[in-house]
């Protein structure tokens, strides 16, 4: 394949923009490897792949209880419900890595929001070594997410709340031989949290879905002996628009946790088990987390979903406490720009030097972006 690069008849602008997609461009011989030559070969791959899908899903039909969820406007989806999400973006500067995060709750009641929403921040801090900063910052945001669900629940008494993400955390945010002591600390703060909020739910009464929008999660393949079949590919195939699938008891290293921590904290054996099921609300279907003292709400809470799911299918109480919580790579850099302009005015007082500013470059990478189209870009999700 020949890319042309002579001259075009096109505007300067026009001329410009296209000189900056060819920089932008690999090698054409790479090109021609990774785009030609490698789409071909994984359309092969695609092939075996949906057979196996496909046998896997006769299979797993016939042990598999569908429900319909009831789809009522003037249901449970017209109470009081609470939505909380939490959004992150820190920056890598030259000399370290400062998290920037915060959650918000919204009460929605008929549909609209009624009250102003909580909202807290993530405390100041700065990360010269820590191993894996994202991975830290993915762990305190949810830990922050659990801390104003739970003051919500206390300040509005809601008849429902929902949380983006999960009540259990990801597998992948789990301790692992070389995380920081400063991260095992605040990991078992995070499920102290999360323990917290569900023993607030339980002790008001207040039903409590996790919806997890991302999920890679394989217990139907795995069980069957196949794990390399996602379940949402699964339940793609078997669940129609508003039905959901009998919950499933989780099962992994978090659970684990949870339960060893609960036990050293006095809680019963019941307060940190989590059930999961799907439930397809758009094109798509989602995951949800239940925990076991909600099991008998489960089909109002299923009505909610679907009742409230948007275009994309996500909830209207979670789609807006998303809204509000996003911290978007613009507002990353804002923060680091006043970060550099306070920096700035020390020197001038001569409580800093000129040179200290260098201290707050950013890390080789990072990207900068202060546009005028802040709806385009959009903050880190867990």
């Amino acid at each position: 394949m020949d890319i042309n690069v002579s001259p075009s008849t096109n505007s300067s602008e026009g001329n410009s923009q296209n000189l900056i997609w060819l920089k932008e461009m690999p090698y054409v011989k790479l090109y021609q490897e990774l785009v030609d030559t490698g789409t071909e070969l994984l359309l092969n791959r695609l092939k075996t792949y949906r057979r196996e899908v496909y046998k896997l899903v006769e299979k797993v039909k016939d042990r598999l209880k569908i429900y319909k969820a009831v789809y009522d406007k003037n249901g449970p989806a017209s109470s009081k419900i609470v939505g909380v999400d939490a959004g992150r973006n820190g920056t890598e500067y030259k000399f370290a890595y400062i998290p920037l995060y915060g959650a918000i709750a919204v009460l929605v009641e008929n549909w609209e929001i009624v009250d102003e929403p909580l909202c807290v921040t993530g405390p100041p801090d700065i990360w010269a070594s820590e191993l894996d900063p994202d991975r830290r910052e993915s762990l305190l945001h949810m830990a922050l997410e659990y801390h104003v669900a739970a003051r919500a629940v206390e300040k509005w008494k809601p008849n429902y709340l929902l949380l983006d993400g999960g009540i259990v955390l990801n597998p992948k945010l789990h301790p692992s031989f070389q995380a920081s002591p400063q991260y095992d600390g605040d990991f078992y703060f995070t499920v102290i949290t999360v323990l917290e909020l569900l023993n607030t739910c339980r002790m008001l009464q207040v039903p409590v879905l996790g919806f997890v929008k991302r999920t890679h999660m394989n217990f139907y393949s795995s069980s069957m002996k196949n794990g390399q079949i996602r379940d949402s590919t699964l339940m793609n195939f078997i669940l129609k628009d508003g039905e959901y699938s009998e919950p499933f008891k989780i099962e992994n290293v978090m659970t684990e946790s949870y339960r060893a921590v609960a036990e050293s904290l006095r809680y019963d054996g019941e307060l940190p088990v989590i059930y999961s099921s799907y439930i397809k609300t758009g094109s798509v279907p989602f995951r949800v987390e239940v925990p076991m003292f909600c099991l008998n709400k489960l089909e109002e809470l299923m009505s909610i979903v679907y009742t409230m799911a948007s275009f994309d299918g996500i909830p209207y109480p979670i789609h807006e406490a998303d809204r509000l919580s996003r911290i978007t790579r613009p507002t990353s850099n804002i923060h680091s720009l006043v970060l550099y302009s306070k920096a700035l005015e020390l020197v001038e007082r001569g409580e800093m030097e000129l040179k200290d500013l260098d201290l707050l470059l950013l890390e080789y990478g990072e990207s900068w972006t202060l546009n005028d189209n802040l709806e385009d870009f959009r903050g880190g999700d867990v």
